[in-house]
């Protein structure tokens, strides 16, 4: 299983790779593991500042197979 990670902010794309796995995604973006699991599975939509501050990055984490990767 790969991860998908694209981050954007204010409408513009600042970061768009693929994992190999949670662990390589938590040490290259310098985040938690346990927020990466939770943005990943949908139990957490991340909020650095507060709800209402406008300037927040947008973090998708996609799990996609391997063989999607080819394409």
């Amino acid at each position: 299983m790969f991860y998908k990670v694209q981050i954007t902010f204010n409408d513009n794309l600042i970061h768009d790779e693929t994992y190999p796995n949670l662990t390589e995604m938590a040490e290259k973006l310098g985040m938690k593991y346990q927020t990466c699991a939770d943005i990943s599975a949908g139990r957490i939509t991340p909020k650095f500042i507060s709800k209402d501050f406008p300037f927040q990055p947008q973090i998708n984490i996609q799990k996609i197979k391997k063989k999607l990767l080819s394409s």
